[in-house]
Formats: structure tokens, sequence, C-alpha cells
């Protein structure tokens, strides 16, 4: 049996932060109100399907590759959110997240966004209640109980955790027969193995990360018995939260699988280091989750592996930034 490299708790944090505000870069901007000469292709659009928008609330946010994002409110005073696909490719992943949402709603107590409008142009529904939990980028990160260095409210903590017990122990087959992808436990290592593989090809990985990683697909005992439905993106921009810091909802429902519950928790080992994710798990076993021994190990280690995901992304759009980008954190860039 292997042993894994044992960097210190700050390198470990270090890295997997500069993982996630690197990536967020890439697809956070900030929300703009809309010039009055850029107003009539959206009112019309959105008139279209019955929604009469107030011109002056109209806010964009152009955040995504994938879907431009505008904010509004109409007629009678409801705040709305219009998702406006970019490209026909998009459609097919924005019916399987319409497709997770019908699913999840029947089973838990949290909000989630419950689509009015889903056609090739427009997606469109209601705002939920409550406020973002926080904004992470490059530059920023602040949260609605003060900046990252201000501890995480308990009462944060404490509703993340029965958000995520709820969501993991969702019937995964049901979950998959609605159209879910599902990855078993046993084919956890070797999907991992193959995706490191593939990243290795196309970019290279620094020696030391490599050895790393191989490390970790080694230790079996690390790796989750049992797998679950999860969200896949679950940063603080996408929890909902009320005046008290108790999440209330969950956006964006893009990434929804069956897999490694551990995943709903590398954003928030990112976020706030490794006594909180500490936190986190133990409220998530108090509150049903299904945990192991080496689950906080396993997190840590996941999000060392954290630049595949930019890696694939790289692979997937083609575009010299997120290349560029991948290649840094996987130690390959020409100046590194």
């Amino acid at each position: 049996m292997f042993t894994a490299p044992s960097p210190t708790n700050d390198q470990q944090h270090t890295c997997s932060r500069r993982s996630a505000t690197d990536l967020d870069t890439a697809f956070t901007r900030r929300r703009v109100n809309m010039a009055p000469d850029e107003q009539p292709g959206v009112l019309q659009l959105t008139a279209g399907y019955g929604i009469e928008i107030r011109p002056e609330s109209l806010e964009r946010n152009s955040s995504g590759l994938d879907l431009e994002v505008f904010f509004a409110q109409d007629a009678v005073g409801d705040q709305w959110v219009l998702r406006v696909p970019r490209r026909d490719d998009v459609l097919p992943r924005a019916m399987a997240e319409q497709r997770a949402l019908s699913f999840i709603r029947e089973f838990v107590s949290f909000e989630t966004p419950h689509w009015r409008v889903r056609e090739a142009d427009l997606i469109a529904y209601k705002s939920l209640g409550g406020t973002p939990a926080g904004r992470f980028t490059a530059e920023v990160q602040d949260y609605v109980w003060g900046n990252s260095g201000t501890g995480v409210p308990e009462p944060f903590t404490a509703s993340l955790a029965e958000v995520l017990a709820q969501l993991h122990q969702l019937p995964g087959h049901r979950a998959a027969r609605a159209g879910l992808p599902l990855t078993e436990a046993e084919g956890l290592r070797a999907s991992m193995d193959e995706r490191m593989h593939r990243v290795r090809a196309a970019f290279g990985v620094e020696e030391t990360l490599w050895s790393r990683w191989q490390t970790w697909i080694a230790r079996e005992e690390m790796w989750p018995r049992e797998t679950g439905l999860i969200h896949g993106d679950l940063h603080p921009g996408h929890l909902l939260v009320d005046s008290e810091a108790v999440v209330t909802g969950v956006l964006d429902w893009t990434e929804a699988k069956v897999a490694d519950i551990s995943n709903d928790f590398v954003y928030h080992y990112m976020a706030f280091g490794e006594e909180e994710l500490a936190s986190l798990v133990a409220r998530y076993d108090e509150s049903g989750g299904r945990t192991w021994p080496l689950m906080t190990e396993h997190v840590i280690e996941l999000a060392a592996a954290f630049p595949i995901q930019i890696a694939e992304f790289a692979l997937a759009t083609q575009t010299e930034e997120m290349e560029s980008m991948a290649r840094g954190l996987l130690g390959t860039s020409p100046s590194g």
C-alpha cells in the first residue's frame, strides 16, 4: 500500500483555492444594467412567451459560455431569471438539467428553480427566495456574513449539511431512470484514472502532482463504497441563504448526476479550509449523510485533482484562455 505525500494544510488550501478562483475568473463577470438600445431583443423574446418585462429592471450577467443570463422584474412585480442559450449544442444539457430538477423537486425540502419557459431560445423561471451565499472570484471572496477571513456561521454549516444529506440519499437508480448519468462506486477510481491519463496526454502534468494523483488512486480505503445524487458545482454562488445564513435553495443543476458525493464538499474546502471541511463532514454525518473514516482526506485529494476539470473544459471549449489556465494549474506552462 502506498503512502500519500503530505503537504501542509496551508499548502493544500492555497493550491486548491487557486484552482477555484482561477475557474471562477473564467466564468464570473459583473452583473450590469443594460443600455436601452440593447433591450429590445430580450423584451420581444420574453413577451413572446407572455412575460412582460419592465425595461428599466433588466440586468445582464454574461458569465457563462453556454448561456447568457438576464435578471428582470415583470409588470406585476415578480422577479425573473432569464437564460438565453448561446448555441444549439447547449440545448441537450439544458434538457438534462430540466430532468434533474423535475426529479429532485419530488424529494427535497429546499428550493430549486421551477422552469416556466423551456424552449430552444429561452429558459425562464421566477427568482427563488434568499440571497447567494457569496461571490468567489480571483479578486474577491465575499460572503453574506463577511469576507473570506470571517468564520463560517454555524447555521450555514448545519443547514448545508442537511441539504447535502437530503440530496445524497435520493434513490440513485431512480435518478438514472429519470435520465441522469450514473457511476457506481466500483467504477470511480477507474473513471478518475482514465480522466487523469487523458489530461496528461493533452497537456502534461507536473511530476509531483502526477505522483500525488496516482498515490490517491491506489489507496482504495480512501474512496467511498457508495455513490449518490450530487449537485456537482456547489460553490457559494449557487447556494441561497436567508438573513440568518441558513441555506434555503440551490441553483444551477447542469452538473447533477449520480457520482462520488465528495464532489459536493470540494468547494467548501477550497473556500474555507480543512477545519471547516471537517465541521461540515461532522454535521453531515449527524444529519444522516453517509461518511467513511477517510472522507475528509479524500475530499482534500479530490480538490488537488481539480485542475482536471479545468483541463477538460479547455479541451471542450478549445479556447486559448482555458488552455493556458489548465497548463498553469497542471504545472506545464512554458513559463513554469
